[in-house]
């Protein structure tokens, strides 16, 4: 009995001590399971932090993890697990470390680890950054500098806390110290400041930090510093210095300002909006020529832009192409109709009318970067030309910019917008149409031409569009007076739509139907909501053309209640034959090439039908069909089959130059016959015949979404007003005055 209770008591005992133990080590973090939950301490570097660490050198990181799992090294680094990564790295030879330490603290790894780095890292992929958080989302800490991935998500940290740590890439691997010596959070904007507490804007968002400030006032409204030492801010340093003028150009080293030339930038570059509500914008959101701005300038680079008020939309600039469709030029020369002022980096001239400048000579070797030309009479105009002075081009109004690049000069011809839009409504619609047709002509081009204002696709060469039907036809017909007046009996007049200049999108001529967007994927976005399907006739109508057999018998009737029933292109017939090798070669470029533009609308798929990055190894194209079309009638996606894959295309501009690369035959309404690399639209049947050939059967000419040029000159011709012809085509809209305070807010 004695020996039975001695038993019971030992096995109670044996039970305690158990879990006294296993209540003692589950609370070091270093030892046991619990340790697996990454929790920062200077004590000691947890194994789990070393995979990220030790990827810049042979193995992945799920590779270091696979390794360091097969030692069983338990949770805490340790003299000898440093022993086994030098020896797994060759580098036991190089570097030293006191190995009869138990183990191994913060600051011993960060040493051991920073003569790894130095040793290994050749590429210099790892770097240690001194960073402030400014929050936690998730996975990402957004910092000072930028926004990381992060996969350390046991760290506890505060926002606004200053931390050392490593980073490659846009990654944090690893922390290096949780109190960084010194850090800087730069460019914030002060909103707000007393002597308990300052409110700043960063990174799109507003943050307030407890700050006793001696004299809040001199940072309220200003760009500032934000200094910190030793993981706390110890200073505000603020930036006075500003300058103003419009915005030219724009890129990743450099602001160009109207009176001031080309500055240097800082790389994060933040804009603020500070009349109004006061947020930070993008500098895209600068509208090119148009608005007045402030620069925050220090140690001679522009660190920061204060937007006081709204852009004043009244200039355009636009990139005259060279005769490859690029934007540079060899040596341009330039004639002048009247006097004019050369203005350059040194200074400004005055030449007489007629006098040749040609750019390499007014460039030299002085390191000259850009010159203005502007004529001296209000309408003078400046005439691009060949090296005789025999002209190349119709005469420019406004002002001729000349730009010096590596590659060639730029040339950008800035000027009124209203003057602009009189050398774009005869390039795009002929001054014999009706008054009331090139009214709403000049309606859609103004619309358009606003939008691209805001855009500044062309930034980096101080240009909001090129010349070119990439955007609108500028100036190569001669100006007309019927084209004018509808200019100016328009001024200023936009289409509007919920409160928003719309993009009024046009094209040249309808199959009888215009689309309402999906062949360019708008139709997700309800900005685009004004663009719709509809007949191009007296009284409209939605048809159902999704069918192949309902859209081939709406493409072979031409009912003579359609507008432009009698025109050319309202109905055409091609042939196409894509069996030579050289034109399933020409389809490969066209596919390389339009995917890495639009690579949403060109899918490749292998024989296992999973995505893949080139069709190389797809061999030859056996068969192309509409895979589907809309209710429109448009073709909205074709697929294209390999021996050894499947290609499917989306987007008419895609459609049209995939077709088009093997059309041997294309033959219009009216009998005429023309040669094309380009179908003319993507409403059209697609019939399979023999030996790789296809015949198509289509209409119109163009993407066919929105205003049809010539629709709208047979409605005007029918006395349909300007106004009446853009609700036709668009739905919702209103025609409004462009606001007096511009666009940008």
């Amino acid at each position: 009995m004695k020996s039975q209770n001695k038993k019971k008591l030992f096995i109670i005992g044996l039970g305690i001590i158990c879990i006294i133990f296993f209540l003692y080590y589950k609370e070091r973090p270093g030892i046991g399971r619990a340790g697996k939950e990454y929790k920062y301490t200077d004590e000691y570097v947890q194994i789990k932090e070393l995979p990220p660490l030790l990827d810049f050198y042979y193995y992945s990181r799920e590779e270091w993890e696979e390794k360091i799992a097969e030692q069983e090294f338990g949770d805490t680094v340790t003299p000898a697990v440093v022993s086994w990564i030098l020896e797994q790295t060759g580098s036991a030879q190089y570097i030293s470390y006191d190995a009869a330490d138990n183990s191994i603290d913060r600051a011993g790894w960060n040493e051991i680890y920073g003569k790894l780095l130095d040793l290994l890292d050749t590429e210099g992929a790892v770097r240690m950054a001194d960073e402030v958080i400014l929050k936690k989302d998730g996975n990402t800490l957004v910092c000072a500098s930028g926004t990381y991935k992060f996969n350390l998500e046991k760290l506890e940290t505060e926002p606004m806390a200053a931390v050392s740590f490593y980073i490659k890439e846009d990654r944090i691997i690893g922390v290096h110290s949780l109190k960084s010596k010194a850090a800087l959070l730069q460019n914030v904007y002060v909103k707000k400041a007393d002597e308990e507490k300052i409110e700043f804007l960063a990174k799109g968002e507003t943050y307030t930090l407890p700050l006793a400030l001696k004299d809040p006032a001199k940072t309220a409204g200003h760009v500032c510093d934000l200094i910190w030492e030793n993981g706390q801010v110890a200073k505000v340093s603020v930036k006075e210095d500003t300058i103003q003028g419009d915005l030219i150009a724009v890129d990743e080293g450099f602001i160009e300002i109207e009176g001031y030339g080309k500055i240097n930038r800082s790389a994060e570059l933040p804009v603020y909006k500070t009349y109004g509500t006061v947020e930070e914008k993008d500098i895209s959101d600068i509208v090119i020529a148009n608005m007045s701005v402030k620069y925050v300038v220090a140690a001679d680079k522009v660190e920061a832009v204060l937007l006081a008020e709204p852009a004043q939309l009244s200039r355009i600039r636009v990139l005259l192409l060279g005769e490859d469709g690029g934007p540079y030029h060899g040596d341009v020369c330039i004639q002048t109709a009247t006097s004019a002022t050369v203005v350059k980096d040194d200074g400004e001239s005055k030449v007489p009318a007629g006098t040749l400048i040609r750019a390499s000579e007014w460039f030299g070797t002085g390191g000259v970067t850009g010159i203005r030309i502007t004529p001296e009479e209000e309408n003078g105009e400046l005439f691009l030309c060949d090296g005789t002075g025999a002209p190349l081009s119709k005469g420019y109004q406004g002002i001729l910019e000349l730009r010096h690049y590596p590659e060639g000069y730029a040339v950008v011809s800035e000027l009124a917008i209203e003057q602009y839009l009189c050398s774009v409504v005869p390039s795009e619609m002929p001054s014999r149409f009706e008054k009331e047709a090139l009214k709403a002509q000049a309606v859609c081009a103004r619309s358009y031409a606003y939008i691209q204002l805001e855009r500044g696709d062309y930034a980096a060469f101080g240009a909001h569009v090129d010349d070119s039907t990439n955007y609108q036809v500028y100036n190569k017909q001669d100006r007309d007076e019927k084209t004018t007046a509808a200019v100016w009996d328009t001024a200023g007049m936009v289409l509007s739509y919920e409160g928003e200049t719309a993009e009024a999108y046009y094209f040249s001529t309808s199959a009888g139907v215009t689309g309402n967007g999906d062949a360019w994927n708008l139709t997700a976005d309800p900005k685009y909501g004004y663009l719709h399907s509809g007949l191009v006739k007296q009284g409209g109508g939605k048809p159902d053309l999704s069918d192949e057999q309902a859209f081939a018998g709406f493409i072979a009737a031409v009912d003579a209640s359609f507008y432009e029933s009698a025109m050319p292109y309202f109905r055409w017939n091609a042939v196409g034959d894509y069996s030579s090798k050289e034109i399933q070669n020409k389809i490969r470029d066209i596919l390389t090439a339009r995917k890495e533009r639009t690579p949403q609308d060109i899918v490749f798929l292998n024989r296992k039908k999973k995505q893949a990055d080139s069709i190389k190894n797809f061999g030859k194209l056996q068969s192309i069909k509409v895979a589907k079309r809309s209710a429109n009638g448009v073709v909205l996606q074709l697929k294209l089959k390999y021996k050894k894959g499947t290609v499917l295309v989306g987007n008419e501009y895609n459609i049209r130059a995939l077709l088009g690369a093997g059309v041997t035959e294309l033959v219009l309404a009216d009998g005429s016959k023309k040669e094309t690399a380009l179908l003319p639209s993507a409403y059209t049947t697609l019939t399979q015949l023999e030996n790789g050939t296809y015949a198509m059967s289509g209409g119109g000419y163009g993407h066919g979404i929105g205003m049809s040029q010539n629709g709208a000159g047979a409605m005007a011709a029918e006395g349909k007003t300007c106004e009446e012809i853009l609700k036709f085509f668009f739905s919702g809209i209103e025609l409004k005055a462009v606001p007096g305070e511009g666009g940008a807010n």
